[in-house]
């Protein structure tokens, strides 16, 4: 199952690609754009497990899974507009370069990606997705829990900040493997620093958050979370499914943040099925 790969913004520091699966299988010819977690530090547009994508495909979706900027190397701002560059490049190029049908499609995130989807599904400058598949996601950078040291994370060994410094790169990034760059992470959780690191331009932070008046104009949301979540707190994605009109809580139980990283996992499968369900109704 090889992606088509496609190139929609370059310039001299940095290439943003696409990957493009493409559904064989009783096409609805409607397209699922993939934005990938890493608490925006690290990982990938490869990070999905194949199986999930498999999954999709079967069902009749395109899959696309998009690149965005990394921080600290770069802030927020330009993370987001990187992802919002994507969905209007799929707008613009649905037809001549994907050669599909229509540009309908949805939005599905994972953590930080499922934060990014969030923002860009009520951003009126951008196509309005259908839906939203939110996994164990969130709405703004002002919660509390991104904001004071988190005493799941301070169970780890201590990142000194020099050390944090250390594995910043001199210039723009996409993709950040695990081992290089979660103690940049950690050290943030540990310190209560992520919003400081991901955007140090503190007067810009209220345009990234959003108010429950602004998650009410969303279109529907497909939740999914973990009570055990220890990275972002369930009560948001309770919060998301009761504040976003017409959408669906999927409870995960006895399981971490990333609940859906093993895809042998049956209820990380029951997950999928009941997303793809959700999304056929």
């Amino acid at each position: 199952m090889l992606p088509e790969t496609f190139t929609f913004f370059e310039d001299s520091s940095l290439t943003l690609n696409a990957s493009f699966y493409r559904s064989t299988t009783s096409s609805k010819d409607q397209t699922i754009i993939y934005l990938h977690g890493g608490g925006l530090i690290w990982g990938d547009r490869k990070d999905l497990p194949l199986e999930y994508i498999s999954q999709f495909l079967k069902a009749g979706y395109h899959f696309l899974a998009i690149d965005y900027p990394l921080a600290p190397e770069t802030a927020l701002p330009e993370i987001y507009a990187a992802a919002a560059k994507a969905i209007n490049w799929f707008s613009d190029q649905f037809i001549s370069v994907l050669s599909l049908k229509t540009d309908d499609y949805f939005l599905f995130g994972r953590s930080a990606g499922a934060y990014l989807a969030l923002l860009l599904a009520h951003d009126p400058a951008l196509p309005k997705p259908k839906k939203i598949l939110s996994f164990y996601g969130y709405h703004s950078v002002e919660e509390s829990f991104y904001l004071s040291p988190s005493k799941h994370y301070q169970q780890y060994p201590t990142i000194p900040e020099k050390l944090k410094n250390q594995l910043v790169q001199s210039k723009p990034l996409v993709s950040g493997s695990l081992e290089n760059r979660y103690a940049i992470y950690i050290y943030c959780r540990q310190t209560g620093k992520w919003l400081d690191v991901v955007m140090p331009q503190k007067r810009d932070r209220s345009q990234f958050s959003l108010l429950d008046t602004e998650l009410k104009q969303l279109p529907p949301a497909f939740i999914a979370q973990s009570k055990q979540d220890q990275d972002v707190p369930y009560a948001l994605g309770v919060h998301l499914a009761n504040t976003i009109p017409y959408s669906k809580l999927f409870t995960v139980e006895k399981l971490t943040h990333d609940f859906d990283k093993d895809p042998t996992n049956p209820i990380a499968q029951q997950a999928y099925t009941e997303a793809i369900d959700w999304l056929n109704n």
